[in-house]
């Protein structure tokens, strides 16, 4: 017997594969080399869509801004980070409908 009018929700596989409910978007860790006073800009030069900014501080490396708008979880700064720093998690914000 089938439920109608409602749509179907994930898996079960999909979820214990960690596939997330809402859209993925780059998330940049505690491990980031600009928290070390290192400058690194290379999860922003693996962005397609520009989505990571780096914000100017004062006597320190930029730091990394993810836009969550921007950013299309396509997962390619993940690769990119020599300090395995980034990571695809959940947005924070949902565009409101």
């Amino acid at each position: 017997m089938k439920t109608q009018g409602k749509a179907p929700g994930p898996s079960r596989r999909a979820l214990f594969r960690g596939q997330l409910l809402s859209k993925p978007i780059a998330v940049i860790g505690d491990g980031c080399l600009a928290e070390a006073g290192i400058v690194c800009r290379s999860c922003g030069d693996a962005c397609p869509a520009s989505a990571i900014r780096f914000r100017p501080r004062i006597g320190l490396p930029s730091q990394a801004i993810v836009s969550e708008a921007a950013c299309t979880g396509c997962g390619e700064c993940v690769g990119a980070c020599p300090g395995d720093a980034v990571t695809l998690g959940a947005a924070r914000h949902e565009a409101a409908s």
